[in-house]
């Protein structure tokens, strides 16, 4: 992964049912096992730039990143990683989840199948203890046989997902002694037993707008590539008795503890959701209730865009924000929420009314920027909010006196330079279509004049990236390259090669390939 998800389509592709169950999925075999101590690597860094979930309890944060899991108790200034740790089946986090001292995270990875890429769920870890001890549990699956569920009166027969592929689970979220998860082609499913065991959650189908055990369904077989409500991606335990569902087909809400559902979508209210597909839920305290809010994304059927909805009522009424704005994440402070979108983090503190977004990132300190302004995970500690996005992990304080957005700390993964005359670019092969690459250097001067320019193969000048450019502080650096050349074009496949002047010395030179 090198982003927060690239999302599925929301048509399952058949190799959801025509793969052997025993085919393909090392976490299908993977038994619950616990060792004794996992005490996480203390880097200086974070363990990844690509970012996709940030989770804040106390003075502890959180990350999710591509490569693995990672803490930090001191605001970012150190970070004990879990990249390393068996326990965790695959390094990409795809879902955090806290509560007091559980942590619970889904991992998954990107398999090429007949050349498409195809997400594949890798299994479960969690620790009760703060992440002194971990568990690792495998992806939820059926069995061919589990198929048949009782609901009520009824009998729901239900299509068996057998196979990794297309079964990541989203997002995962923690009720007393329960665990909820939001998975692909697996929907919604709960767990009173630490995983051991998942129990599936029957919701409404596409054409009913509510449903309780004491109905008299007429659709009882569920295949999720015929039904969008059953395709999960999000769950949120408001309380223990009231439970959120996001869904490709809407946003269901359960005040039962899941027996009973409600579903809401563009088409069934008057003040309605902006559009069905939701894929982030999460509640803000306020005053006289509880608000929920949802990050809301194009699905069938028209009038279907991008942006959030929001509810002071249970789901009876909504009101539509950030049209055409494509959102990932909320986090809440106090009457303040935050959005992580592309383009910028948005902020409102009068209730959506009025939005503030976040302009230019750039250090403050070291002149980075991040160049695609594309943010997937937010979160707050005391007055600084943390955003993660492919670049990097961003922070700014957000307090009286000082301005949301007017200064930024950019922290960033990289591996030290052997030697302070050799330079290095990553990510390394890149692709300009969805990645800009960075060139990283080191001064060791309180500031120097630096140059930066890349040429083809043919040791063509194609793009000057930096001429006599002021860099200041000793250390490492970054410059990045998109892959245009001068003339503004994208360069070709290739070979390209790099070279770094600071203050007229010897040219430091270096690769890049360019794979689109």
């Amino acid at each position: 992964m090198t982003r927060r998800t690239v999302y599925p389509t929301l048509v399952l592709v058949a190799v959801m049912v025509s793969l052997a169950v025993t085919a393909h999925g090392q976490s299908r075999f993977l038994s619950a096992y616990t060792l004794d101590r996992t005490a996480g690597e203390i880097t200086s860094t974070i363990p990844s730039n690509s970012i996709s979930h940030i989770a804040i309890r106390g003075t502890t944060l959180w990350i999710g990143t591509s490569n693995g899991l990672a803490r930090s108790t001191n605001g970012g200034r150190t970070w004990e990683s879990f990249a390393n740790d068996t326990r965790f089946a695959r390094r990409g986090i795809f879902s955090i989840a806290l509560a007091n001292d559980t942590v619970w995270t889904s991992t998954g990875y990107s398999q090429d199948l007949e050349g498409t890429a195809v997400q594949t769920g890798a299994g479960y870890t969690y620790t009760l203890d703060n992440g002194s001890t971990w568990t690792a549990i495998p992806q939820a699956l059926d069995n061919l046989s589990d198929s048949m569920v009782t609901y009520g009166i009824n009998t729901v027969k239900f299509l068996p997902i057998v196979v990794d592929e297309q079964n990541v689970t989203f997002d995962i979220s923690l009720g007393t002694g329960t665990v909820w998860i939001a998975s692909w082609s697996s929907g919604i499913r709960r767990s009173t037993d630490r995983g051991a065991t998942w129990q599936r959650t029957v919701l409404p189908s596409r054409l009913l707008a509510s449903i309780a055990p004491t109905d008299t369904l007429v659709n009882t077989k569920i295949d999720p590539r015929q039904d969008n409500n059953y395709l999960g991606f999000a769950v949120h335990v408001q309380s223990d008795d009231t439970v959120w569902a996001g869904t490709a087909g809407g946003v269901n809400r359960s005040t039962d503890g899941g027996k009973s559902w409600t579903k809401f979508t563009r088409d069934n209210q008057v003040e309605h959701i902006l559009s069905d597909w939701v894929i982030a839920i999460a509640s803000q305290r306020v005053a006289g209730g509880v608000r929920v809010w949802t990050t809301n994304w194009p699905a069938e059927g028209p009038g279907q865009e991008y942006g959030i909805s929001m509810t002071d009522d249970g789901g009876r009424t909504w009101k539509n924000f950030l049209h055409g704005v494509k959102a990932y994440d909320f986090t809440f402070r106090d009457s303040i929420v935050y959005v992580a979108a592309e383009g910028g983090i948005y902020r409102s503190a009068d209730a959506g009314a009025t939005w503030q977004r976040s302009g230019d990132v750039i250090d403050a300190a070291t002149r980075e920027r991040i160049t695609a302004n594309r943010f997937y995970a937010v979160g707050v500690l005391g007055d600084t909010v943390y955003a993660g996005s492919s670049e990097g992990l961003v922070k700014t304080v957000d307090a009286p006196g000082t301005v949301f957005g007017s200064s930024w700390s950019i922290l960033r993964s990289f591996a030290p330079l052997p030697s302070p005359t050799s330079v290095y670019a990553y990510p390394n092969p890149f692709a300009p279509r969805i990645e800009t690459v960075r060139i990283h250097y080191a001064l060791t001067a309180a500031s120097g004049a630096v140059t930066i320019e890349v040429f083809d193969f043919g040791m063509h000048r194609v793009r000057t990236v930096l001429k006599d450019a002021q860099r200041t502080g000793t250390g490492e650096h970054d410059e990045t390259w998109n892959g245009l050349n001068d003339a503004g074009d994208r360069v070709k496949n290739g070979v390209y090669f790099y070279r770094v002047v600071i203050d007229g010395g010897e040219p430091m030179w270096g690769k890049i390939m360019v794979l689109q």
